[in-house]
Formats: structure tokens, sequence, C-alpha cells
């Protein structure tokens, strides 16, 4: 039986607290899924969302840094209107249903997996909203023949490092071909994790710049000495605790 809520940043406490490689090692049979049902509000649009309790894959949450992103894109939406996005690490779509919502065009994708495609499409359902998904595993090779993106977005994706080649392999079948595509991430957890991922992409020729709080902007530099990139630096860099807001 499922349960209508006004989501509340205390659910989160529902999904994993630990950024570790095991966190997955738990698993339990998962043919009995229990769920919510819950109304969320994103500046002043009513999304319906189904949301499990358990996720081996950590797709069936709402994360907190969607929210950071549904708002900084709806302040430079400017910037993404006629574009084509593409969001890495979907999860319940939710980001996606909020961006088809207020006019912009995306495409969802996150792990191959059919538990994450079924809930998305539910989740679209609910809402009377259609947008393209694409199931892919990092790392993999993306089909090419539906690789024309401007503009790819993350939030709260980069849980696991040892994941993040792949990742940096998928970011770059999608942008190594486009001068001015970039990557908009937003994350709310550890910066320890940002740390290293932006260290590895620095390396393979990306650029960053701090657009808001936890919210950054990479782009491909042809300007970067890939043998001595330049250090990192963010603002509050002293402080690498978890965001619980």
């Amino acid at each position: 039986m499922a349960n209508t809520d006004l989501f509340d940043l205390s659910d989160f406490a529902k999904m994993t607290n630990s950024d570790s490689d095991s966190d997955n090692e738990n698993s339990k049979n998962n043919n009995d899924q229990v769920f919510d049902e819950k109304t969320v509000e994103i500046n002043q649009k009513s999304i319906k969302i189904r949301e499990f309790h358990y996720s081996t894959t950590n797709a069936g949450y709402i994360w907190p840094a969607t929210f950071t992103m549904a708002d900084y894109i709806s302040k430079n939406i400017q910037v993404f209107n006629n574009k084509k996005i593409i969001e890495l690490g979907s999860a319940t779509g939710i980001l996606s249903i909020y961006l088809k919502q207020i006019g912009l065009n995306v495409t969802a994708s996150d792990y191959n997996d059919p538990e994450i495609q079924e809930n998305i499409e539910y989740n679209s359902k609910l809402n009377d909203i259609h947008f393209n998904y694409i199931p892919h595993s990092w790392g993999e090779e993306f089909p090419k023949e539906k690789n024309d993106f401007d503009i790819v977005i993350a939030s709260d994706i980069l849980l696991y490092v040892s994941h993040f080649d792949k990742l940096i392999s998928t970011l770059k079948q999608l942008m190594d071909e486009r001068k001015d595509s970039f990557l908009l991430i937003s994350y709310k957890r550890k910066m320890s994790n940002v740390r290293i991922f932006f260290d590895l992409m620095m390396k393979n020729g990306f650029q960053y710049e701090t657009v808001g709080q936890r919210i950054w902007i990479l782009r491909k530099s042809d300007n970067i000495d890939l043998k001595n990139p330049p250090s990192l630096h963010f603002e509050g860099d002293n402080n690498d605790e978890e965001d619980e807001n």
C-alpha cells in the first residue's frame, strides 16, 4: 500500500549512510518491494514520485542535490533553453520530470537495470510527462546514434570512488566531440569524493568552475597541462563534513 506525503529531507535517512564501496554488500530479496508514493514540491511544481524503501543500486531514492540542481537550472534557464540535455544517474526520474515540466528538452539515463527503468517510466506516467530514457552503465559504449547532447547534468552521483574511471569514460564519450558542451554537477555529500573526481577530470583535460554552493560546471579545455594540472580549491575547503540540509 502506497502512502502519499510531502517529501521531507529526513526521508534521506532511509538511504545508505556510508560512501564506501561496500554499501551494497548486504542485499536482500527484492521481490516484495516496499515503496511510498509522495508529492514533492520543487519551485511551485508538484511532482508525484514513487520512492523505494530499499534499492541495491541507490536509484530508488530522491537525492538532496536534486533540489540544488533544479534551483540552479531554473534561475539560469536561458542557458538550457533549446539545448539537448542528458541527465546521468536519474534515479527516480524526479529531476528530469521537473525539467520537462518547465519546458526543457531532457533525456534521462541511469544504470542498465530493469527496476530503475520501470520506476522512471512509472513516475513519468504518474505526472503525465514523457521523455526519452537511455539505460546506460558507465564505462560501456554509449549508443552513437543517440549521442547528440549539448549538456550533461548529474546530481549526487559521486558516491563510489571505484566507479569514477567508468563515469569519466562515459563523460568523455558524451563530451569529447562537442566543443561547447559542459557537465553541470552537484553533490551534497563528502567533499573528499569531489576532490578525487575533479582531480581525475582535470587529468583527462577538463577544467571546473564553481557556480554555486556545491554545484560546478566542467568543460573540456585545451589549456590544461595534463602532466601538471592545477591544484584544486573549493570554497569552504576546510569543511569536509557531509551536508545534511
